[in-house]
């Protein structure tokens, strides 16, 4: 089972939503989360992580919702997905380049690095048996 996020989530770690975010802002949350988890799906992560400690476990929770805010964050601050939009006004001048990913939700490899948790090495000592005696 994978960690819940909601509007509250993103007000809390942003700013309050404008009524056209409010209204669309639930379905931009699903749609995270299913690119999300899909994702760690596909590195071998099938919900929510089993830790030793509750302290990962909050740990690792509030860095899933953070990820999600995130994505849906930058999908509201550039709905669009424009990196450069100029305008002159003598000798009309218009330049537009649209962001790659841009415009629509997306994760980048270091978000899902950071949500796949790494195995520790065991340290210690050994004996290595040569014969018996």
């Amino acid at each position: 089972m994978w960690p819940d996020v909601d509007t509250a989530d993103i007000t809390d770690r942003w700013r309050p939503l404008s009524p056209e975010e409010e209204v669309t802002a639930p379905q931009r949350i699903a749609d995270a989360q299913a690119e999300l988890n899909t994702a760690l799906r596909l590195r071998g992560l099938d919900g929510t992580p089993t830790f030793e400690t509750t302290g990962e476990l909050a740990d690792w929770e509030t860095l899933y919702v953070a990820t999600v805010v995130a994505s849906v964050r930058r999908y509201f601050l550039n709905p669009e997905g424009w990196t450069e939009e100029r305008e002159s006004l003598d000798d009309y001048d218009a330049t537009r380049k649209r962001e790659a990913g841009s415009g629509n939700l997306f994760f980048v490899d270091a978000d899902i690095d950071r949500l796949v948790p790494r195995r520790r090495q065991r340290r210690g000592a050994f004996t290595i048996r040569l014969g018996q005696t």
